[in-house]
This record gives C-alpha cells, structure tokens and sequence, in this order.
C-alpha cells in the first residue's frame, strides 16, 4: 500500500519499515524478504516487467499504474451467466447464478446492486454496453462450464468507464457445493469494493438457502420463467417453485418465489383470486418463518394480505419490516410506493418511488410506478410524458400502454386512448382486464355499441366486479355501477384497494354509496400533505 500510493515515486527502505512495523525493532533483511513475496505473488506486468524495482541504496518504486477503484464504485450490475456448454436449462442456471449474487450483495447495503429484473435482457451482451444502459460503475460478467459433477465459473469485474479489468477469477467445485462458488464470488466483489464485512453480512452471505441441489436447481428455473412474467412462463414458474418446495418445504426463496408468483396470477385474472391471495398468503408466512431475514418475503406477505383480505395494518406492517431489512431494495421501495399511493399519501408515494428509480433507473415497471403516482395525483401531462419515456426504453411493454390510455382518458383524448388500450389488449394476448379499461374507453366516446360487448364477455369471463363497473359508469349509468362495486366489495375484489384515489370514479365522490364503501374497505387515516406542483387536465 505504501509504494501504491507512491506509485512512480521512490521510497526510502526507512520510511517503509516505519510505516510497516511502526514502534518495533525490524531489520532491514525482514523488508527484502517481504518484497521478495510481493513479486512473486504480484507475477510480472504484461511486458515482462516487475511491479516493484529496487533502487540501490535508496529503496523501492512501484512501477506499474494504479487507480483508486472503491471510491468511484458506487452501483454494481452482475449480469447473467453465460453458459460455455449451451446444455438444457443452461440459460436458467447462468439467470440463478446472477440472482443468487444479486441477492447476497443486496443484504450488504454498501453498495447499490441492480435487481434480476434490470439484468435479465443483458445476458450475452457486451459487458459495457450493458453496464452503462444499467447506468452502473462495474459489471460481474461471468461464464459457467459444467462437467460430470462439477461447475467452473471464470468471473471477471470491469469497469464500465474504461473496461479495465478490476479483477478476474475461477472457481472450480462440485455442483453440490455450488453454494462456495457463489461465497467465493460474493466475498471476492466485497474485497474488491473494500467493503468491510460485519460478522451478521458474513453470517448472512454464508447462509445456504437449502441443503438440496436439486430443489436449487428447481429454484433457479421458477426464477427463469418468474422473469418472463406472462401467463404462460407464470404458470411454469409456479410448477418450478412447488417442485422446489416439495424437496425442501423450509426452502424460504422458493416460497417467497411461489407467493409472488401467485400474487401475479391472481392479480392478472389467471387464476381465482382469492384462492390465489389465500395460497400466497400461506407460501409468504412459511418463507418469513424460515428465513425473518428475506425482505421480499414480507412484500409478498403485505400484498397477499392486501389484495386477499385488505388487511391494512398487517400490510403496512409487513412493508415496514421489508424496508428494515433491505433499504436498498428497488423493489421493496416500489411496492411500498404503490401502497402509499393506495391509501392516498401521494407526497410520501412520489418521494419513494423516486428512491426506488435511483435504485433501478431503467425499470419498467418503476417507470410506469412512477407515471401511476402522477395519475393519482391528476397531474395527466407529467403522467403521459412519464409513460412515454417508458415506452421509449420498451415499445411492446402492454402495461405501458395500458397506464398511457389511462392518462389519455382523463385527458379527453379518447381517440388516442382507444388506440393504445388496443395496443395493450393485443401485446397483453387479449387479457381481459386490458379489455375492461378498452370497453371503458368505448363508452366515454360514445361508442355504446362496443362498449357493451365488451361488458358482455366480461361478465361471462367472470372477471373482476370493480373493472366492470368502470365501464358501466363510462356508459353513464351510475345505478348499475353501483350495483357492481357493492358486488365488488361481496366478493372482496382486489381492484377495491384503489376505490378511494382511483381518478375513474371521480364522478362519484359526492354520493354517499361511494363513501360507505371507502369507510367499509377500512382505507388508513391520513393527514393530509401538500403535493408537489398539481396540475389538472
């Protein structure tokens, strides 16, 4: 370290043994040998030359370049694995090395990590190409090999600036002992950072997340399909995470994997809903059972009590403890935001969401958080140029599309909310929760004839009470709209969380059925707070 710092400048044999071995007696012979060790751990410089001369009689210069690296390394993005075989499951495996990763260095809180969800398309891309559209200071890019019984990983860290090559190293185990493989990996980034590792990050980065390979393997693949997040992958995730679960029923991710995924399926409609929220619920309760120390087991938790039971306090509750556990979550971060727009905080929703995007600047889905909060809060203009960015960074995002219309709604541009709601439903694979805001948009443009066809295949779709009675009321009648929100609260439909902010309903605000219901869907009270600049369209 004395001679880095020095770096190209000499330093006397005095001044290093005071440095070295400050107040004790060393002779001079003890600093030959331990320069003697520093060459032939450091090898020699690609053109042959050492990294340390000896100056006679005057001491010692390091003669290669260094840079300072942990200062200026504030995020990190470990890309996927590239598999060198191309075997089966291959892409999977080399995703779950990545997530794995991703994870221990998260529970760290030293430095900012990039979810899964921002690094699963830049598996096989240019490490940095990918690392500055991730707007990130270094990228793990790494390669996996598997033979017999056994995996080699070759890793490398770059920076994303100039590409050099912080560190690179293999690893080389028994497939049942992949868990040292991403120990080695995890300890090595930290090392590199200069992260100084507490006994609980040590205890936390050691722990193994169960002791059966091959429920990991299971894992790692619901992981794989989870990432797609469409019907179809959703359903796969699913079966991976119950046969992951089925080997080890106290494997807390694969649990906290099968509540999310559940979570999804019965918000989208895939799946009946209560019987979904009921099984996330109890999937969500197992994981915090077997590891209290998983933050996105107790956002799976909140949002299966939500959406399930609207248990308010018991949400908020879970949320908090995710906050505790992992502030550095984006994730975390977003679905708290989305709560607090729920309850109608908005100033409080817009700061976290805001937290969130600088976790994870390139999220879809906190991008279109981000518009949401505008939405809520009747700010249309921000709110479309916030969609269209979104859209900018994925064009065939339907979610995107959909939360555009919605803004082009309230905006009385109709025309150009029926084009994207069509958007939407064709990307989404003629989802019919895209097709309940189309017939809504159809009915506010006068166009009855479609809009109730629309009303006629969802109510045979059974789909949910609360989306049909938008459309009912975009056709003007306030009667049957009603009649459908209270079956909407019969049946607990989850879409009633956003009864109290939803701008859709704003016609209804004055009528006293509305707000019977807000106080019978048991909203948290809040004290009002002043919004950042508000405009209305």
């Amino acid at each position: 370290m004395a001679l880095v710092e020095e770096q190209g400048q000499v330093v006397g044999k005095q001044a290093l043994m005071e440095r070295v071995w400050p107040d004790t007696f060393v002779e001079e012979a003890n600093l030959s040998v331990n320069v003697s060790l520093l060459r032939k751990a450091l090898g020699k410089q690609d053109d042959g030359r050492l990294w340390i001369e000896t100056l006679s009689r005057r001491g010692y210069r390091f003669a290669g370049k260094a840079r300072p690296v942990s200062a200026s390394l504030r995020a990190l993005a470990v890309l996927p694995f590239r598999s060198l075989d191309g075997g089966p499951g291959d892409e999977a495996f080399g995703l779950g090395m990545a997530d794995a990763l991703i994870t221990r260095l998260g529970h760290l809180g030293q430095i900012v990590v990039r979810p899964t969800s921002a690094v699963v398309k830049h598996g096989g891309r240019d490490p940095r190409q990918a690392g500055r559209e991730l707007q990130v200071d270094a990228v793990l890019d790494g390669r996996i090999q598997r033979a017999d019984n056994r995996v080699r990983a070759t890793v490398q860290m770059l920076g994303v600036a100039d590409g050099a090559s912080l560190w690179a190293d293999t690893f080389d185990e028994a497939f049942t002992h992949i868990f040292d493989v991403q120990d080695a990996i995890a300890e090595k980034v930290a090392q590199s950072l200069t992260v100084r590792l507490s006994a609980a990050d040590r205890e936390r980065m050691a722990q193994r997340p169960t002791e059966s390979v091959e429920a990991y393997q299971a894992y790692l693949r619901g992981r794989y399909f989870w990432n797609k997040l469409t019907g179809p992958w959703l359903e796969k995730a699913r079966e991976a995470f119950e046969e992951a679960i089925g080997r080890d029923p106290a494997f807390a991710l694969a649990q906290a994997g099968l509540a999310d995924t559940c979570i999804m399926l019965g918000l989208y409609g895939l799946r009946p809903p209560q019987e979904a929220f009921a099984q996330a619920r109890s999937s969500a309760e197992t994981a915090t059972r077997a590891d209290p120390g998983l933050a996105e087991a107790h956002v799976s938790l909140a949002y299966a009590r939500l959406f399930g039971e609207w248990a308010w306090a018991e949400a908020e509750h879970a949320l908090g403890c995710a906050l505790t556990l992992n502030p550095a979550s984006a994730s975390v971060r977003g679905w708290h935001a989305l709560y607090l727009g729920m309850t109608g905080d908005l100033p409080a929703a817009f700061e976290e969401v805001r937290r969130a995007q600088e976790l994870d600047p390139m999220s879809l889905t906190l991008s279109t958080n981000a518009g949401f909060q505008f939405y809520l809060a009747h700010q249309y203009d921000s709110e479309i140029g916030q969609h269209r960015r979104t859209l900018e960074l994925e064009p065939d995002y339907a979610v995107g599309h959909w939360a555009l219309a919605l803004a082009y709604e309230q905006k009385g541009m109709l025309e150009e909310a029926i084009a994207e709601h069509r958007k939407a439903v064709s990307l989404s694979g003629g989802s019919v929760l895209m097709k309940a805001n189309l017939g809504r948009a159809y009915g506010l443009s006068g166009r009855k004839r479609e809009a109730r066809e629309v009303l006629r295949e969802l109510e045979a779709a059974a789909v949910s009470p609360y989306r049909i009675a938008t459309v009912h009321l975009a056709l003007g009648d306030v009667a049957a709209t009603f009649e459908w929100l209270q079956r909407a609260y019969r049946e607990r439909d989850h879409w009633m969380v956003w009864l109290k902010v939803d701008p859709m309903l704003e016609s209804l605000r004055g009528d006293r059925r509305y707000q019977t219901l807000v106080k019978k869907v048991g909203f948290p009270t809040l004290t009002p707070a002043p919004l950042p600049s508000r405009e209305r369209g």
